[in-house]
């Protein structure tokens, strides 16, 4: 919230302490190499699923991939447990 600077001096009269709300830092970008077959939009939304960690250890060859729905769904929920493991 912000106070006005009579209403900060009369906070400051009663001894209370204001706090200013500062940003937060921003990381750095990830570069995480692309593994082959792996289309650019395709390999940045599996790394920013990961939480900016290398997905390549879980992933299945992109051909399989494609193809079957079950890796599919299963790819997902390992992606988000890497993310959480932070």
């Amino acid at each position: 919230m912000s106070w006005r600077p009579d209403q900060q001096a009369m906070l400051a009269a009663m001894g209370y302490a204001l706090y200013r709300q500062v940003p937060a830092p921003v990381p750095p970008p990830v570069v995480v190499a692309r593994p082959a077959g792996f289309p650019e939009k395709l390999w940045e939304s599996l790394v920013r699923a990961a939480g900016g960690r290398d997905p390549s250890a879980l992933l299945p060859p992109a051909e399989q991939l494609r193809a079957d729905a079950r890796a599919k769904r299963a790819l997902w929920p390992a992606l988000r447990a890497l993310r959480r493991r932070r």
